[in-house]
């Protein structure tokens, strides 16, 4: 590449400095935010309902669609209701042809109770019933039931609105964090 007329010997090695270090540095930046933008991309939780797993406004990243949900994946999805499309973060509990039972806050999936790594928080709901999931649906649930507003309420989701699978907090910086899945 031909240096730019009219400079000193200094600044025609700094030139050649500059593009030594600025061209490799893009380069890696584009390594790196490409796929994130193309694999990956952001939440934000919004309330209680994850408790203690997800903090409310902690910013996640996750994978873009997740045709393969399992039991136990975090999951954000699109749920619409009311002319308006709100996007929720919840638990994978039970998948198409599950036979969900629930009994308050306590879930039983396929009559075994419902197997979880992560802690729930439990309150004085009073819901009672006993659901098979229909195809194409998944049955969530928040880990802090006395204030989720999940398929307990509103009924299993398609998996067609789910937007992704929660890989990790990126903020705030004091709580980063991969979320394992289960």
């Amino acid at each position: 590449m031909a240096e730019p007329e009219g400079l000193t010997p200094a600044q025609a090695r700094s030139h050649r400095l500059s593009l030594r270090l600025i061209v490799p540095l893009l380069v890696i930046l584009a390594i790196i935010v490409v796929p994130l933008y193309v694999l990956y991309d952001v939440a934000k939780v919004d309330g209680p309902s994850m408790l203690p797993t997800l903090s409310n406004a902690e910013y996640l990243l996750i994978t873009r669609g997740w045709p393969s949900p399992r039991r136990g994946d975090i999951v954000v999805l699109h749920w619409k209701h009311d002319d308006t499309t709100e996007e929720i973060v919840k638990r994978v509990v039970g998948l198409p042809g599950d036979t969900v039972t629930v009994e308050g806050d306590r879930v039983l999936v396929n009559g075994a109770p419902e197997r979880s790594p992560h802690q729930i928080v439990a309150g004085p709901v009073r819901v009672r019933f006993t659901a098979t999931v229909p195809a194409n649906t998944v049955f969530v649930g928040g880990d802090n039931r006395a204030v989720s507003l999940d398929s307990r309420f509103i009924g299993p989701l398609p998996m067609s609105g789910i937007h992704g699978r929660v890989v990790a907090v990126w903020a705030p910086v004091n709580r980063m964090r991969v979320v394992p899945s289960p």
